[in-house]
């Protein structure tokens, strides 16, 4: 799914481009030879045929391309057959399997069903055995003396009963009179005791109804004063409570104020050594584009002046590193997408000569994934030969690509496909195997450095 993803990622972009130089073809043999030039604005003239065989040789770079990304799509899309017959096979087994398992649910509720009815007939065997038996031992005949005798027994065990009955209710209810009564007679008793008590107290107080009346007045408001007062002690307690809470509150907050400004003392230190650094590296980073920029635009420059036979010389960087070309000096406004690519190559190849020689050493791999999609055959060619010219900076070059041309130019090759048998991709070495031989649209070609002149691959 990733790699079909892939490919119909590659494919839609394919297709734009496809699509954006058919117009520009299409503006081109409208026009004729008054056809302005995409570079400097001029009548073509006597160029218009180089560039529109150039036009139409991108277009059919883009079609192979795309026709191969169509089929590597179409390919990734198809389900295998054998994983189709195992899906359906799969299918199968899981229906047969549902029946299976509803069928010894099944068996295994009539067995448990079984169980309990053995068990049910087992009982209903002996009751039936205990029946018999009983209805052997009882005598046979009918006695209607015995009958009536039974009869009178009967109607006078009922009227003992009843009798019975209610003696017990009697005796339970003298129970709970007497337990009452006793009860009774003690509280009396006792309330006797106290009246005689108070009396006497009483009589020795000597005290007459007004006085009795005046002292309980007193008693009252004395009683009233002392829980108004202790309402107040309450109100005081809870107002002292609060102010404690509160000054417990404000020596808290006293605390973490001072912990805050101990804290905003050492960042701020801090800030001024941060914002210091920052100056500082500021000052570095201004002095370093300062000083790599024209490095790097100079090596790019002279990338570039090999990749397009000397046509473009010099590559200038604004503040923001963005890529200007010049030509004879002067900005060129407006580049294709192959002279975009071929920039951004002529960049990335320049960032990594900038970085081995500052480095001191060579880096031993440099990796180019479809990196000649976008160029011509002579550029193509240039690029190539510009990668065998990096020995002593790179010791080992991967270019990873399906176009059949560019492999003449390199020393080994791999051919990578993909085996559906196994399910997983293969690599082979086709170094000697496709020295004459074209490689198969749904390959790709990884061809690496080979141990002369560029290193072991």
């Amino acid at each position: 799914a990733r790699d079909r993803q892939e490919a119909e990622t590659r494919l839609e972009a394919l297709r734009t481009q496809y699509a954006e130089l058919s117009q520009q073809r299409e503006r081109l043999e409208g026009l004729g030879e008054e056809s302005p030039c995409p570079t400097c604005g001029q009548p073509l003239g006597a160029n218009f045929a180089s560039v529109l065989e150039q036009l139409n040789e991108q277009l059919e770079t883009v079609r192979v391309d795309g026709q191969y990304f169509r089929q590597r799509a179409e390919q990734l899309s198809a389900v295998p057959a054998s994983i189709d017959g195992l899906e359906e096979g799969r299918r199968g087994q899981q229906q047969e399997v549902a029946v299976a398992e509803r069928r010894l649910a099944r068996i295994q509720a009539a067995m448990g069903e079984a169980a309990m009815v053995a068990e049910q007939r087992a009982q209903l065997t002996r009751r039936l055995e205990d029946a018999t038996s009983q209805l052997a031992a009882l005598p046979s005949g009918y006695d209607a003396h015995r009958h009536e005798q039974l009869r009178a027994d009967v109607q006078r065990l009922q009227e003992i009963d009843t009798r019975m009955a209610r003696v017990s209710g009697l005796l339970e209810r003298e129970l709970v009179m007497r337990t009452e009564r006793a009860r009774v007679l003690a509280a009396r008793d006792a309330a006797r005791e106290r009246l005689m008590t108070v009396e006497t107290q009483l009589a020795a107080l000597g005290m007459d109804d007004a006085t009795y009346g005046t002292v309980r007045a007193a008693y009252e408001a004395a009683a009233t004063e002392a829980q108004r007062a202790e309402l107040e002690a309450v109100a005081a307690s809870g107002e002292a409570e609060r102010a404690r809470t509160a000054l417990e509150t404000a020596e808290q907050a006293r605390r973490e104020l001072a912990r805050l400004q101990t804290s905003l003392e050492a960042l701020e230190t801090e800030k001024r050594v941060h914002d210091e650094l920052d100056r500082a590296f500021t000052d570095l980073r201004s002095d370093l584009n300062h000083q790599l920029r024209p490095e790097l635009a100079d090596i790019a420059s002279r990338f570039l002046d090999d990749l397009t036979d000397g046509r473009y010389t010099q590559l200038e960087f604004d503040e923001e590193y963005r890529l200007l070309v010049l030509e004879d000096g002067v900005p060129k406004p407006v580049i294709s997408g192959g002279e975009e690519d071929l920039c951004n190559l002529v960049l990335r190849l320049a960032i990594s000569q900038m970085i081995a020689e500052r480095a001191g050493q060579s880096f031993s791999l440099l990796i180019l994934d479809e990196v000649f999609g976008s160029l011509d055959e002579t550029r193509r060619s240039n690029v190539v030969e510009l990668l065998r010219r990096l020995h002593d900076r790179f010791e080992q070059v991967i270019v990873i690509t399906h176009i059949e041309q560019v492999r003449e130019g390199l020393d080994r090759l791999l051919l990578v496909r993909f085996d559906e048998t196994r399910g997983c991709s293969v690599v082979t070495d086709a170094t000697t195997a496709l020295a004459g031989a074209s490689l198969s649209p749904e390959a790709e070609v990884a061809a690496g450095a080979a141990p002369a002149p560029w290193g072991e691959g």
